[in-house]
């Protein structure tokens, strides 16, 4: 998330005068405001980024269509594009996680705060200290159990966002993978092709020289 926010950061820096003075009014907000705001800036790069990509697959795929190996170049080109997408989607989790985790964070205070204004256990008739069992008395037991199951699902969030990064890291792996054994086989099927069109080179040129020494020779030519 640190590397992502720092992009964010850049991109405002030189967004220009006015963007400058919007920065300066958001830094003067609350640091909630000023992160939803760099998240923000993050998910429109992004998807300034995405769309440059897309543009840019459509002129390099027209281009491959001008070449001798149109299926090589098409692979290459849509092997970076999922790439830079596998890349992309890996920071829009990030940012994802990073709002998910403040939106957690604000609800657990805002759970805290309402214990605070909860009368002591003494005006409630509870004696201080007392216990049942051993196990010491909870002045709001809604209020407690609230919490931990808040706590619980920031838990569960927190594994699911954990599985979901772990699943992209994962796909990203085995499509590095997947692109280096196709650029092999690519490159061994060129190397192939070469060595037909190398071979029928050789053999006609073995023809036309036995078609000439055979001319020279007052003999018939063979056949090639």
């Amino acid at each position: 998330m640190r590397s992502v926010m720092a992009s964010a950061v850049l991109c405002w820096t030189v967004a220009g005068s006015s963007a400058g003075a919007q920065t300066a009014e958001v830094t003067d907000e609350s640091p909630k405001a000023l992160s939803a705001a760099l998240r923000k800036a993050e998910h429109e790069r992004i998807q300034n980024e995405r769309t440059a990509i897309n543009a840019k697959r459509q002129h390099e795929e027209a281009a491959c269509y001008q070449r001798f190996s149109v299926e090589d170049c098409l692979r290459g080109v849509r092997a970076k594009v999922r790439d830079a997408e596998t890349r992309l989607r890996a920071q829009e989790i990030e940012l994802n996680d990073a709002e998910r985790k403040e939106k957690a964070a604000e609800r657990l205070r805002s759970i805290e705060e309402k214990t605070k204004g909860v009368p002591p256990a003494a005006a409630q008739g509870v004696i201080p200290g007392a216990s049942v069992r051993g196990a010491p008395v909870v002045a709001n037991p809604q209020t407690h159990k609230a919490t931990l199951a808040q706590r619980e699902r920031e838990r569960d969030a927190e594994r699911r966002a954990q599985d979901q990064r772990d699943r992209v890291q994962t796909q990203a792996s085995e499509q590095a993978t997947r692109n280096g054994q196709n650029a092999d086989r690519a490159a061994k099927a060129r190397a192939r092709q070469a060595q037909v069109i190398k071979e029928a080179e050789e053999r006609r040129a073995r023809v036309k020289k036995s078609q000439a020494d055979a001319a020279a020779a007052g003999r018939k030519p063979a056949a090639p």
